[in-house]
């Protein structure tokens, strides 16, 4: 799973295995150890759950949870939509961009790098 963090946004692409482990298991989750400390690290999860109705963003100490509604993984993971975007109020007339995307192949990526991805749409057409 890959994590971009910018502009007050977050963006998680999940591959082929990770949106089936999502949808079945209902957790996804990356360490980024920084150190050699337990605390010099960076845990990011994904995470369906019954009990909302809209997406939800926590972050504690050195963990960041996004939370989708089990539904809306459910049909996200079968379906050819590409994403899930939300956007949460933080406050001050602030937002919070959520993205959640299927991470497609590279266009000029080697095997390794697009392996587990989804097709990517644009693949033989010419720029």
């Amino acid at each position: 799973m890959k994590l971009r963090l910018q502009s007050n946004s977050i963006r998680l692409r999940l591959k082929r295995g990770e949106v089936d482990q999502l949808a079945k298991l209902g957790r996804v989750e990356e360490i980024i150890i920084m150190g050699s400390t337990e605390d010099d690290l960076l845990v990011y999860t994904i995470a369906s759950s019954p009990k909302i109705f809209a997406t939800q963003v926590s972050l504690q100490k050195n963990h960041l949870l996004v939370e989708v509604p089990t539904e809306t993984v459910a049909q996200w993971a079968t379906g050819d939509e590409v994403g899930l975007e939300t956007k949460l109020s933080v406050g001050g007339g602030r937002e919070l961009q959520v993205l959640v995307e299927k991470d497609f192949a590279c266009l000029n990526g080697t095997d390794e790098q697009n392996r587990d991805t989804f097709p990517n749409p644009l693949a033989g057409t010419k720029c």
